[in-house]
Parts: C-alpha cells; sequence; structure tokens
C-alpha cells in the first residue's frame, strides 16, 4: 500500500503546481519569452558584442579583441562645421546623422499630434456609421506595401513632381520646398505613421468623461481653455504613447530618407546601413553606433515610464 499511495501523493503534487497560477503565467508566457529572447535579446547581445571588437586594416577581418575605439571614433576625429539653423558648431558625421535624424522625428512626431489629435477628437462623438467610414478612410492607403506608399510621395515631389507641376502650371513654381530631401522625408514619415499616432490618441480620448467638458463650458470656460486645462491633461497617456510610437520608428528611419532623400540626407540608419554592407564596411564600427542609438532611445523610454505607467499608454 505504500507505493500507491506515493504515486497518489507524487500527482497531487504535480497537479497542484500545475494548475497554480504562477505555472499558468509561466507556460503562458513561455512563448512569447523564448520569442524574445531568440529574435530581440540575442541579436542585440551579438551586436553589441561587435562593437566592442575591431577591425584588421588590411584583411578587413574582425579581431576578436575588447576595445573602445569604435566608440572612440563616433565621437572623435574627422569633425565637419555643420550649421544646425543659425548654429554652427564642429560635428562629426555620426553627431550630424544623429542631430538630423531627432529633429526630423521631433518635426514628423509634431505634425502627427497636430494633425490627429482634433480628428482624434471628433471620431470620438461620431456615431458607429461615421466612425467606421473615417477609419476606413484613414487606413485606406496602408492596405498598400509601405515601399510603395514611399514611392507614391516621390512622384508628389522633386522639379519634375506633380506638387511643381501644379505649381508651374499657373506660373508659381517650382519650388524648393517640394525638392527631395529634408521636407520630402518629413512628410514621408508623418504619413506613415500617423495612424499609430490617431489611434492610439482615439483609445484615450475615448475614455474620458465628456461630462466634465460639459460642465466647464456651462461654468463659462473658453474652448480653449477647456482643451488645455481639461482635455490634453486627461489624454496625455495617449500623447506621450503616440509620440513614442512615432518618434522611435521616425529616428531609425531608412526606406522613406533613402527615397524622398535620394541619398543627400544622411539620417542615422543611412549610415549605420552604409558602415555595415557599404563599400568602406566595417561591422563593428556599424555596432557601435546602433548601440549608441539603442541606449538613447532606451534612455528617453525611462524618463517617459518615470512618470507615465505602462498600462495608461493606451488609453483609459
Amino acid at each position: 500500500m505504500a507505493a500507491p499511495d506515493r504515486d497518489e501523493s507524487l500527482r497531487a503534487t504535480l497537479v497542484g503546481a500545475l494548475s497554480s497560477d504562477r505555472t499558468g503565467l509561466g507556460v503562458t508566457a513561455l512563448p512569447g519569452a523564448v520569442w524574445i529572447a531568440l529574435l530581440l535579446l540575442a541579436p542585440l547581445a551579438f551586436m553589441t558584442a561587435v562593437s566592442f571588437v575591431t577591425r584588421d586594416p588590411l584583411t578587413y577581418q574582425i579581431v576578436w579583441e575588447p576595445s573602445l575605439e569604435n566608440y572612440r571614433d563616433l565621437f572623435v576625429g574627422g569633425t565637419t562645421e555643420y550649421s544646425l539653423g543659425p548654429v554652427g558648431f564642429q560635428a562629426t558625421a555620426f553627431e550630424q546623422a544623429m542631430l538630423l535624424s531627432y529633429a526630423i522625428a521631433t518635426v514628423a512626431t509634431v505634425l502627427c499630434l497636430v494633425l490627429a489629435f482634433p480628428l482624434a477628437y471628433a471620431m470620438t462623438r461620431l456615431g458607429d456609421r461615421a466612425f467606421k467610414v473615417t477609419i476606413y478612410l484613414v487606413l485606406l492607403p496602408f492596405f498598400t506595401m509601405y515601399l510603395v506608399r514611399a514611392y507614391s510621395w516621390r512622384l508628389m515631389f522633386g522639379g519634375s513632381g506633380v506638387l511643381n507641376q501644379a505649381l508651374g502650371a499657373v506660373g508659381v513654381g517650382p519650388v524648393g520646398l517640394f525638392e527631395y530631401g529634408v521636407p520630402a522625408i518629413i512628410v514621408g514619415l508623418t504619413h506613415a505613421y500617423f495612424p499609430y499616432m490617431l489611434i492610439t490618441l482615439y483609445a484615450s480620448l475615448d475614455g474620458l468623461d465628456f461630462s466634465l467638458v460639459e460642465a466647464a463650458r456651462d461654468l463659462g470656460a473658453s474652448r480653449v481653455d477647456v482643451v488645455k486645462d481639461h482635455i490634453v491633461p486627461l489624454a496625455l497617456p495617449g500623447i506621450i504613447g503616440g509620440s513614442l510610437f512615432v518618434f522611435v520608428p521616425s529616428v531609425g528611419a531608412f526606406i522613406t530618407p533613402q527615397i524622398l532623400g535620394l541619398g543627400t540626407v544622411q539620417m542615422i540608419g543611412i549610415l549605420i546601413e552604409r558602415r555595415a554592407i557599404g563599400a568602406a564596411s566595417n561591422a563593428p564600427a556599424a555596432g557601435a553606433a546602433s548601440v549608441i542609438v539603442v541606449l538613447t532611445i532606451v534612455v528617453a523610454l525611462l524618463v517617459v515610464f518615470r512618470y507615465v505607467d505602462l498600462d495608461e499608454l493606451g488609453g483609459a
């Protein structure tokens, strides 16, 4: 009788362990954890390891010896005069690409916010049918490939593009603003990531108690005061979340700058690509640049999460 009792006891122990909340959570999270480890953490760890090695100048082979040379080269040597508006300063190619990428990403994020906020607010007041039509029209261009959409904007810009041809027909153009370059890249990025901002803002605004807005209006608050003092503070998690969803991919954008910049605008994604697989291929240097970009984004995310809970970014 001792053996059956032991078997029953072992079976009860296993059933109790497998049916616990902690075990269920572990089984549920295991596939996602393996996926993240293999496709995110492992490549990131390898990239970080490569960033600390050097390349033999004669054979171009990687020398697996720890070194900070790649990081030093990002910020030291090869500086050129760089101007950002009226301000001029010395900067390396990496620093120039970083500053330009952050500037373009910031402008694209602000444009997405300015364009999406009124529409998201209006969508919360629409009926079911009007809401479905609006969201369908917003998402309609995204039924095509990202590359196709980028090339469609290329047809709009340039000296012989649709915009300058239209202006030339009325005797105004061509206008330099509609040439390939930074303005075209900003328009392309704004169009590419606008839905992320819109959907995040809508999720946040849709949970607001609009009776507070009506009460503020009844008490004499102007429309501007209502937006500034009530709607924006309550929708702040959605604003921050949408800004992250636009800003982070815009910083590392590659396809849009390549197509709409015609190789004349070197954002950080293009710089890393040229150092990784270009004519002067240097994988350790590209790895070091990538690590710096990842670290800056991680620091920015930590600052945001310091003041906003992760659960709030999707709205109320």
